[in-house]
């Protein structure tokens, strides 16, 4: 995540006397990078990475906290100021006192909205915002909408926290009060977005529904169209609140609508901040638009956060960091950040802020003290034992080895997407209910987690035979296969394909891929196939297996004493006799037969070339005369083979 942060407004909430480039420096050395800096109008704007863990820096508030962590370990002062948790406790009636003219029924489920804070404002004047305001949401890549929105951003791009505002006009009454019903929602039920986007939900996504049960807000994501903040509004509902993440993950996804709010939503945000972030909107609201604040603040919080703490021994913190620091240091770091450290003689306890829900073993409290003390200060010693032996995935080589081989024979490897289309899939005549099918494929041609590669290398032989008539592909990759209820089971694959008739070159190559793991070719059958999809030639093999099943130790054979003896031997068979089988069953004859092979076919007639071999005499013709008897009566019972005379 990035986010891109103004200098004046950086110094908003933090005091120090660092130029630019020094806190572009440090912030990257220590926190969240800085990955360029320009300027725009004359104001400097840093473009700042956020990680995934760290919702609590997407905002000027959260970067400012972390530089006023940081720059004094680099000897700059620097001061946290205007932080809203400051307002903790705090509550409207004690600062204004409302008319409460306005009223609105509220019902919500705690386990899918942790806090729910809302407030009425009347008296809005819906325009253009102010120079200023528009300028800094601008300058942070947000385009400048009127009064009412551009607070909303504003509140969300100073403090991480996402706000919606509806038209009260428009929440619909039950029982004669405007009502808002947060829930689940049903699968089925549809919604129209800000953006004029219809969706149909999927079902247990976070919705709000009025008096009369329409959706108004689509939670977390984008609120609807029908209770947005027009022109002519002039009652609004400010509504700030937290979400159960992992809702709005899902919906987010399953609906492809991805918006700055539920990346944050997302995340995990801070209850503890809605408040001061609601009291904080109000004051802009009554600045920018002239509101009146006509209702007391809602602020449903059934469980509020329960500080708690977490331990790291000084010996691990030590060992990791490889120096020892004082405990004034530790303190020191950590306090900036927001914890509240206690450190005795043999440890750290660290009470953790409610914005750092992502600090929760000792390794963390580790890593938080090890970034701010600066991992360039950290020195670099040797391991006092010898490194971890990690032992290589025995497949992973295996598939190495075999794209080597085949690039090395002549073929030409391919690379196709995991996913297929569906009409693939009925071509192919797959199961689709045995199938991995994707809930938001990004286009019609990916909507199903191929459970063969045939799809994938026959399109792509589709698409170049009409560039060149002899292709030679192959494809080494994972097929998806089907477990119900379960994740696919990932399989290697490999996939060689020949345009035209090419059954010879495929057993052959299976005989060559088959010698590399020390697996007989007659067990073929165990471990894939050979076989013509109409003009093309196809050898399939399931990787996974022969790596399991692979015995690649080699037996060493001295070199012959004696020379062999050749003979070729034509036989007449019936159609359709397996020559691999007869080959096998031939070698088998006898002992001194050490190697049969095709030589040629014509016909009906198949010619084998037989060499024999003995390791303790020259073979005579005497010798090899009962060898040979023994070899065509098997041929002839086995078989069916005549030997054809000259």
């Amino acid at each position: 995540m990035n986010i891109l942060v103004p200098d004046s407004w950086l110094r908003e909430f933090l005091i120090t006397k660092a130029t630019p480039d020094q806190i572009k420096e440090y912030l990257s050395l220590c926190g969240p990078s800085v990955e360029r800096m320009h300027k725009e109008d004359g104001e400097v704007i840093y473009d700042i990475e956020v990680t995934g863990n760290r919702p609590d820096s997407m905002s000027i508030l959260g970067i400012a906290r972390e530089a006023a962590a940081i720059l004094p370990r680099f000897g700059i002062a620097a001061k946290l100021k205007n932080d809203p948790y400051a307002l903790k406790g705090f509550t409207l009636p004690g600062k204004v006192k409302p008319s409460q003219t306005k009223s609105l029924t509220i019902k919500t489920d705690p386990t899918l909205n942790p806090r729910w804070t809302s407030v009425i404002m009347d008296n809005i004047k819906v325009g253009p915002s102010p120079t200023w305001l528009q300028k800094r949401l601008e300058t942070t890549g947000i385009r400048s909408l009127n009064t009412i929105v551009d607070v909303t951003n504003y509140i969300m791009r100073a403090y991480g926290q996402p706000v919606h505002a509806f038209d009260y006009n428009q929440i619909l009454p039950k029982d004669g009060v405007p009502t808002m019903i947060l829930r689940a929602s049903t699968k089925g039920e549809r919604v129209i977005t800000l953006d004029g986007k219809t969706h149909n939900l999927p079902g247990d996504d976070i919705v709000i529904e009025d008096g009369s049960g329409r959706l108004i807000d689509l939670c977390g994501i984008m609120g609807a169209q029908n209770s947005s903040v027009k022109s002519s509004t002039k009652t609004i509902v400010l509504f700030m609140q937290t979400y159960e993440p992992t809702h709005i993950r899902k919906t987010s996804m399953s609906l492809a609508h991805r918006t700055e709010a539920a990346g944050l939503f997302e995340k995990g945000l801070d209850p503890e901040l809605v408040l001061p972030s609601i009291l904080r909107g109000i004051d802009l609201i009554g600045q920018v638009a002239d509101g009146n604040v006509a209702s007391k603040i809602s602020d449903i919080y059934p469980k509020p956060y329960k500080p708690y703490a977490v331990n790291v021994t000084k010996e691990k913190l030590t060992s990791y960091l490889g120096v020892s620091l004082s405990d004034k240091d530790i303190a020191n770091i950590l306090t900036p950040l927001g914890f509240k450290p206690i450190l005795t003689k043999s440890s750290v306890s660290a009470q953790v802020p409610s914005f750092r829900w992502d600090v929760a073993i000792d390794v963390d409290i580790i890593e938080e003290v090890a970034r701010i003390y600066g991992y360039h200060n950290i020195t670099s010693t040797l391991p006092d034992t010898a490194p971890p032996v990690v032992l290589p995935d025995p497949t992973l080589q295996w598939e190495e080895e075999i794209r080597i081989r085949l690039r090395d024979w002549g073929f030409t490897e391919t690379y196709t997407y995991s996913m297929i289309s569906e009409e693939l899939m009925d071509i192919f005549g797959l199961d689709k209910a045995k199938a991995y099918k994707i809930t938001n494929p990004l286009s019609n041609e990916w909507v199903y987690m191929r459970p063969s590669l045939r799809p994938s290398v026959l399109t792509i032989i589709k698409q170049n035979v009409h560039i060149r008539d002899e292709l030679t592909l192959f494809e080494l990759s994972m097929i998806y296969e089907y477990r119900p209820g379960n994740l696919p089971n990932e399989k290697p694959m490999l996939l060689v394909a020949w345009t035209g008739e090419h059954f010879y070159e495929a057993k052959g190559l299976a005989e060559a891929i088959f010698q590399l793991f020390g697996i007989p070719l007659a067990q073929l059958e165990n471990y894939g196939s050979v076989s013509m999809v109409e003009t093309v030639t196809i050898l399939e093999l399931d990787v996974a297996k022969l790596a399991a099943c692979a015995k690649p130790q080699k037996q060493y054979k001295p070199i012959p004493k004696y020379p062999p003896s050749y003979e070729d031997l034509a036989f007449i068979l019936p159609d359709q006799t397996p020559v691999g089988p007869m080959i096998t069953a031939l070698k088998s004859a006898h002992p001194l037969i050490a190697d049969v092979s095709l030589l040629d076919q014509y016909e009906t007639t198949t010619t084998f070339h037989i060499i024999y071999l003995s390791p303790e005499k020259n073979l005579t013709t005497e010798d090899l005369r009962p060898v040979r008897e023994k070899l065509i009566a098997l041929a002839q019972q086995k078989f069916n083979a005549q030997l054809k005379s000259i």
